[in-house]
């Protein structure tokens, strides 16, 4: 249309003015319509960039929440567990000393339960930094593991994890460890409520030494609580009692093995 009215004649002009003129303004009227439709469409497709950009970055900010959840949610249940244990010592205290009269075992004002004999631990024919007691060597790692990787580092050593066969190298054993640490020994679940020795050993045919309320296989922990360990404890001389522990958790632990040979 543009073109058509640039080859108009003066003639032409002189004869339709107002004729001219209505083609000017139609003209006007054409090329604003068609720059604001464009305009339009450009800001409709810009809009919809945008919508888009806002929505990936909206759900990334949903998946780092998420994945921040879920951190905490991990980290407050391992907590959670730790304090467990230590509300269960507590328990066996108030406990003993609540029920202590009423028991055969409390004499001349003592708990002769809790309170052991020590024995002195000798390196004997046992490999350095072990110790000898009745036969057997042990070692106290200061490395915590999981159940699973302290047995097979005590496998690598020639030995495993520590069996408890009677109360005196239940005593012998708590003489040696540290008191404010837990320590897993060979006890392990292998299905619900049958628990077994690593060694092989019938659990049947040994004494078995559960703390207060122990085992209780806490089913708060996604993975249960199908090992065993010491019982950690704050008293002196007091005996290591045992407790279930979820596997995955990092403990020190005994090993236990035979004497070197000559």
């Amino acid at each position: 249309m543009k073109t058509a009215i640039r080859t108009l004649t003066a003639a032409d002009e002189q004869k339709s003015p107002h004729k001219l003129t209505l083609y000017n303004m139609e003209t006007v009227s054409y090329d604003r319509f068609t720059s604001a439709e464009t305009e339009i469409n450009h800001s409709g497709q810009k809009f919809i960039m945008q919508s888009g950009r806002r929505n990936r970055m909206i759900y990334i900010i949903y998946a780092i929440l998420a994945l921040y959840v879920f951190i905490l949610t991990l980290a407050v249940g391992i907590k959670i567990s730790q304090i467990s244990q230590e509300v269960a010592d507590v328990r066996l205290y108030m406990k003993t000393f609540v029920d202590a009269p009423k028991t055969p075992q409390f004499e001349n004002g003592h708990f002769s339960e809790l309170v052991m004999q020590v024995p002195v631990a000798e390196q004997g024919p046992c490999q350095e930094n072990w110790v000898f007691y009745k036969g057997s060597c042990y070692f106290q790692s200061t490395m915590k593991r999981n159940w699973k990787t302290a047995e097979s580092n005590c496998i690598q050593k020639g030995s495993h994890l520590v069996v408890v066969n009677d109360l005196a190298e239940l005593d012998f054993l708590s003489s040696i460890v540290k008191l404010s640490d837990s320590y897993w020994i060979g006890l392990v679940e292998k299905e619900e409520g049958q628990w077994s020795w690593v060694d092989g050993t019938e659990f049947s045919a040994t004494e078995h030494h559960w703390d207060v309320g122990q085992p209780d296989d806490w089913d708060v922990r996604v993975n249960g609580e199908d090992c065993g360990q010491l019982h950690s404890r704050e008293i002196v001389n007091r005996r290591r009692m045992w407790n279930d522990a979820d596997c995955t958790l990092s403990y020190p632990y005994i090993c236990e093995g035979n004497p070197k040979s000559h």
